[in-house]
């Protein structure tokens, strides 16, 4: 299968699966106040969030594993599932049980995604993932209906267990044995750099992911969040070809795969994305969301984040490919930085445009970051 045809085979799952949720999303924000709609997604970043602790094998590092077939991958996802199942354990006695059964899910989605990307099963994949987001859309949908708020969350969570017969077929003859335990922590050890390398990773990624979200709440309200969310979801439109791209890319970097017609026609369509966002939104927003007052110059800021984050993918996926979590990491470090005091500092002074200004520069300055890195690994 050629690389164009991989890519329209992933591309196909990943349009018609975000087109549905994100069709979803922009009904519910069209029914529901800005604060409900900042509620949901509060409630989402923090389960999240709390998740990325809980996954050891992170979905970056469960495609390389599982794609250079080591025996690691049962280890870690056994320990993810140990972990998930101990929050939801103490989330039923603490009632946030919405939040424990977000993250379970969240665990069982990332695994799945992953296998199917690592065994480059891109129809598999595909049918997934559509599954997966039909279901997002019509449980949260009857959610709402039936609970609001809660209703919603419930119903997201449900979605994930499409992915759930690919833990028990690959972890259905493990024995539960102090010889297994022993076992799963030896092969943890014999790839300890990498893991950890990459679990601190995507701490700081989910960090810079999240808090915005996380910060805003207590800064500027739940009004706020809602309308930055919906720009997010605007924002999740322009760039969903980079991301189909990304998904794409790890496992054929490691087999050499990538061409610079491909880097170079992607970066051009994404400035082809960015004057979308900036020219088209104040024409159709207004139209369609008329509480979301906010929201118009949140979209026209921030879609200058697409060109970076364009970018973003090709550095990460070629870094990760060589096993290389280090540069990533201290990247992620400096982008969750200028996050949350970005958040801080410019929400606090400049509001909503102080929250966009931030979203575009934590982007832009990882790229820069990447660029330097990436130049100086070549010349050595």
């Amino acid at each position: 299968m050629s690389v164009l045809k991989k890519i329209i085979t992933i591309g196909l799952g990943d349009i018609v699966g975000s087109g549905i949720t994100v069709i979803f999303w922009l009904y519910l924000a069209s029914i529901v106040n800005p604060d409900e709609y900042g509620q949901i997604h509060y409630i989402i970043s923090i389960a999240t969030f709390t998740s990325t602790f809980t996954l050891l094998g992170t979905g970056n590092a469960l495609i390389v594993f599982i794609a250079k077939n080591k025996d690691v991958v049962k280890s870690l996802i056994s320990f993810s599932i140990i972990s998930g199942g101990i929050i939801l354990i103490i989330s039923i006695l603490f009632s946030f049980f919405n939040v424990g059964f977000l993250i379970f899910g969240i665990i069982i989605f990332v695994y799945g995604i992953s296998r199917d990307l690592a065994k480059k099963d891109f129809k598999k994949y595909s049918i997934n993932i559509i599954s997966h987001k039909a279901l997002t859309a019509i449980l949260a949908f009857i959610g709402w209906q039936i609970l609001g708020v809660d209703g919603v969350i419930y119903g997201i969570s449900l979605s994930y267990f499409v992915y759930f017969r690919y833990i028990f077929e690959d972890l259905k003859n493990s024995k539960l044995s102090f010889y297994e335990l022993r076992k799963n922590i030896h092969e943890i050890k014999n790839n300890k750099k990498f893991i950890f390398s990459n679990y601190s990773l995507q701490i700081t990624s989910s960090l810079t992911t999240q808090a915005d979200k996380l910060l805003i709440v207590p800064i500027l309200g739940l009004a706020l969040l809602g309308n930055y969310s919906l720009a997010l979801q605007i924002i999740a439109l322009l760039i969903m070809v980079p991301s189909i791209i990304f998904k794409f890319l790890i496992p054929h970097y490691i087999d050499g795969e990538i061409s610079n017609n491909l880097k170079r026609n992607s970066i051009l369509l994404s400035f082809v994305f960015v004057a979308l966002g900036v020219i088209v939104s104040p024409i159709i927003i207004p139209e369609l969301f008329p509480n979301y007052t906010n929201v118009i110059s949140l979209i026209q800021i921030m879609s200058f984040a697409v060109i970076p984050i364009t970018i973003n993918h090709f550095f990460f996926a070629a870094f990760l490919a060589k096993e290389n979590g280090k540069i990533p990491l201290f990247g992620g470090i400096i982008s969750s930085s200028i996050m949350l005091s970005g958040m801080i500092i410019l929400g606090n002074i400049f509001e909503e445009t102080g929250v966009a200004i931030t979203y575009v520069m934590s982007f832009s300055i990882l790229c820069l970051f990447y660029s330097i890195c990436s130049r100086k690994s070549r010349q050595t």
